[in-house]
């Protein structure tokens, strides 16, 4: 009885690992990280007003990029500074530093 259990439970995990990757096939792929420009626990952002490196005001993503100088370029076509913060929070952004 535990030998037939077993089997049925290895094949249903089977089947139903197969038909994830039938629907979803790009889930396995590997994209490319932003860990280089801003570090692990920090998000790139660009901000228009930073007060002491406390709180940023009026924040935005910046979106897929490689290097920092990339993220610089693209924060000052908008004229806004490059900021690497920790806790991005909508519009504003909290604990940062200049990218």
């Amino acid at each position: 009885m535990q030998f037939a259990l077993t089997t049925l439970t290895a094949l249903l995990s089977l089947t139903s690992a197969a038909a994830i990757n039938a629907r979803f096939p790009s889930v396995g792929k590997l994209v490319a990280r932003q860990a280089g420009v801003c570090g692990a626990l920090a998000t790139p952002v660009c901000c228009q007003l930073d007060v002491l490196g406390i709180a940023n005001l009026n924040c935005e993503n910046a979106g897929p990029i490689t290097t920092t100088q990339e993220f610089t370029a693209l924060c000052a076509e908008s004229g806004t500074s490059a900021q690497c913060c920790a806790l991005p929070l909508g519009a504003d952004a909290l604990l940062c530093t200049a990218a």
